[in-house]
């Protein structure tokens, strides 16, 4: 009922209510109950419906309310309606919500940064060129350099990994009639936008499941981490898991529950998508959640009688087994049916990749080099500076938060009836994943970077829960050692150490991305200009009376230039060869030489296993005729169907030749270098700083300085690279952050940086050999 101009607080109404009710007989309370709800307008269910509004969708689950500790049924805390009702009305007893960005608006900003990305980062691993861009590139167009990996013999990587993203770049190239540079660059797009995708899933599961405030601190780490930044374009298994990743997490935070497969399905399905069609060891991240399912019971808030511990986990095993199995048959059938098509036998590729790491012995992945135990900490800290640390210790203070403030846990989710008793548990198992990889990986000895790219995402997550739990220490610390006339200050900002320390973190994630860019972004700046500078002769036929074009100049002698009369007309006679030589591992792909250009290798001091190429076929050649089999019925035979269509293993022969001079001892193969005067065109990296006049003329045979050579070489296009090791350079810092020149000078005691030159150099043709030449 309305009250007069005297009217207490909604808390002395409550109180009043209550003490007045208990003051009552039986049947008056209930006559009175029946008469207030019949007076107010407000039913349970309108209750409801204003809190999950006024929640926004945070922490809201069929009815419940996010309060304080733990999620409460809502029905079980209605004790009155109409005081229920009039403290919605009242804005002081609604808990204050943060804004929370929704799935859409979190996938445009993330989508912005992650196009940034594919259109300016550097490719990082030349595994990623050499074992993916460049069979991509192969059943594409049908040339590509090929590694030991793809040979029948050894089968470690699967061609429907690679058909899988031919597909999009091949809708992208018939769509835009584009060529290979666009081609690649497409690809990049569209695995940010993958990439973005599984990331704001990631974070609407936390808003959502976990806590509004830590859901915004992830979208924030995810979007302006420097590691996210490199790994989120990348066309890697270890990135392809980073996304199924994403989304198994993101149902592995949903409650568990003891009648619905769903959840368990679903994050199965995505675990085991990541590691056999992506990488095998990421299921290793599935161990966790294994452990939830089996250990972990929701209480129930119904009077019924639980089902007992032995029974449930019996229920949830058997479970776990038949959703296996079932995801197993579903995803890796279609992969060794893809991957027989091509090779032309039957292999298991993640079991052969298991295989060859784990059991290779003396040649396994060792042979590669190997890197000290705390390879992977640096890289954390280089990547994610702060936000790595935090991630470590998350377990560390999440016991010390339980013991001192168990109230500034993060509620776990609720479900139907169920709710979780202790929070440490679920949030220990949720950590849990980080810490394994970390631990197993580090274990190895050989360790890449891209090793960790599985869990970067969750390792923002840790980061952030761990940024929280600090937040919540330190407030108490204060209350307890502050006067409490300032308590209000102390919390106003306290509030604010997160979003300081989380800003901190996105500046020198800035200031890594930038070096990233501006000490090592020549390569694929001096390759964007290759595609265009490069030139090609163009092939042309004679018809009739039409008179043809002659091919435009290009740096080769006039007998190799001399056209060749064929039956389709005159072409010319070979291809164009840009060659490297120390600079091999930083080739970005042959989507970035033009049609009729191919990568020369010349000899190095490195004397590995180089790729060789594929076996090719000419794309207007006509294939050999299909054998005929024998037929079940007598005397008549069959010939079986075969499709020839562009990707067709029988166009594309070399997925199932084997290579004679392959190895996998990365023993060195002579055959795959190209001699120096077969090259038209060269890139390489010269350091005229380490060079002075004062040095005894002496010259490195083996890998000369081209570019110095001008009689023979001629520099097109240019772009700065950083020396390492001459002046400040030799700085770590210098190297790993960019800052500004006066903070380099000062860091440095007066040194500044010194650049290489990485340059795209043509041969030059005299007039003896080439007529006008090609000179300035």
């Amino acid at each position: 009922m309305p009250s007069s101009a005297s009217d207490p607080g909604p808390q002395s109404k409550n109180e009043a209510s209550t003490t007045d009710r208990m003051s009552r007989p039986a049947g008056e309370i209930s006559s009175t109950t029946t008469s207030t709800s019949t007076a107010t307008p407000t039913t349970i269910k309108q209750v409801l419906k204003r809190r999950t509004v006024a929640s926004n969708g945070h922490g809201v689950r069929n009815g419940q309310v996010r309060s304080g500790k733990l999620f409460d049924d809502g029905l079980d805390n209605i004790s009155d309606t109409s005081s229920s009702s009039e403290a919605i009305k009242d804005p002081r007893r609604q808990e204050w919500q943060p804004y929370c960005p929704s799935f859409s608006v979190a996938f445009k900003v993330l989508f912005l940064v992650r196009a940034l990305a594919a259109t300016y980062s550097n490719i990082s691993d030349c595994d990623e060129v050499f074992n993916y861009w460049e069979p991509m590139h192969y059943l594409q167009y049908g040339s590509g350099l090929e590694t030991w990996e793809y040979s029948p013999v050894y089968a470690i990587r699967s061609w429907a990994y690679i058909l899988i993203h031919t597909i999009p770049a091949e809708i992208a190239r018939l769509a835009m009639s584009a060529n290979r540079l666009q081609v690649f660059f497409t690809l990049r797009i569209i695995l940010g936008v993958v990439s973005a995708h599984c990331e704001a899933t990631f974070y609407r599961a936390v808003v959502e499941e976990v806590d509004p405030r830590i859901g915004r601190y992830l979208l924030f780490a995810l979007t302006t981490s420097a590691g996210t930044w490199i790994a989120s374009n990348a066309f890697l298994p270890s990135t392809f898991a980073m996304y199924t990743t994403m989304l198994f997490f993101s149902q592995m935070l949903l409650p568990p529950h003891q009648k619905s497969d769903k959840r368990t399905f679903w994050a199965i399905f995505w675990l085991g998508l990541g590691a056999l069609l992506g990488w095998p060891f990421s299921a290793a991240l599935g161990i966790p959640f294994a452990l939830e399912e089996l250990l972990i019971h929701s209480s129930t808030f119904s009077r019924k009688k639980t089902v007992r511990f032995r029974d449930w986990r019996r229920t949830r095993l058997i479970r776990l087994i038949t959703t296996s199995v079932l995801v197993l048959i579903c995803i890796l059938v279609p992969i060794m049916i893809i991957d027989h098509y091509y090779y032309k036998k039957l292999v298991i590729v993640p079991f052969n990749i298991v295989l060859y790491n784990v059991f290779g012995g003396d040649v396994g992945p060792n042979i590669f080099g190997t890197e000290p135990w705390w390879f992977y900490f640096v890289n954390g800290l280089l990547n994610f500076n702060i936000l790595f640390p935090s991630a470590v210790v998350s377990t560390a203070v999440l016991v010390i938060t339980s013991i001192i403030i168990p109230e500034a846990i993060p509620s776990p989710p609720s479900s139907e009836g169920f709710s979780l008793r202790d929070p440490v548990l679920w949030y220990l198992l949720k950590f849990m994943p980080v810490h394994l990889w970390i631990v197993i990986f580090s274990l190895q000895p050989h360790k890449e970077e891209r090793f960790l790219f599985a869990v970067y995402p969750l390792i923002c997550f840790n980061g952030v829960m761990t940024l929280f739990m600090i937040q919540k220490l330190v407030e108490r610390a204060l209350d307890r050692y502050v006067y409490r006339s300032k308590t209000a200050t102390i919390h106003k900002y306290a509030s604010g150490l997160v979003w300081i320390i989380l800003v901190a973190s996105a500046a020198i994630s800035l200031s890594r991305v930038l070096a990233l860019h501006e000490h090592y972004g020549a390569p694929i700046d001096v390759y964007r200009k290759t595609f265009d500078l490069v030139k090609v002769p163009t092939t042309f036929t004679i018809d009739g009376s039409a008179t043809a074009t002659p091919p435009e100049p290009s740096p080769l002698s006039p007998e190799d230039s001399a056209p060749v009369v064929t039956s389709q007309g005159i072409t010319s006679p070979e291809v164009i060869r840009v060659c490297v030589g120390k600079e091999w591992y930083r080739f970005p792909s042959h989507y970035f030489l033009p049609e009729g250009a191919k990568l020369g290798q010349l000899k190095s001091h490195f004397d590995g296993l180089l790729p060789g190429e594929f076996l090719e076929m000419p794309s207007d050649a006509e294939l050999p005729p299909v054998a005929a089999q024998p037929s079940a019925a007598k005397d008549k035979e069959h010939r079986p169907l075969r499709i020839d269509w562009r990707w067709s293993a029988e166009r594309r022969p070399g997925t199932s030749f084997v290579p004679v001079q392959m190895n996998n001892r990365n023993q060195e193969v002579p055959e795959h270098y190209t001699p120096l005067d077969k090259c038209h065109y060269l890139i390489d990296l010269d350091y005229s700083s380490r060079f002075t006049e004062n040095q005894d003329g002496s010259e490195d045979l083996i890998e000369p300085r081209y570019l110095q050579d001008k009689e023979h070489w001629e520099r097109m296009y240019c772009k700065n690279f950083l020396d390492t090791q001459v002046g400040a350079g030799r700085n770590r810092w210098v190297r790993a952050f960019w800052m500004p020149n006066k903070v380099t000078v000062a860091l440095t005691r007066g040194q500044t940086k010194v650049w290489g030159d990485y340059c795209l150099a043509r041969r030059k043709t005299t007039k003896k050999e080439g007529g006008e030449g090609n000179g300035k």
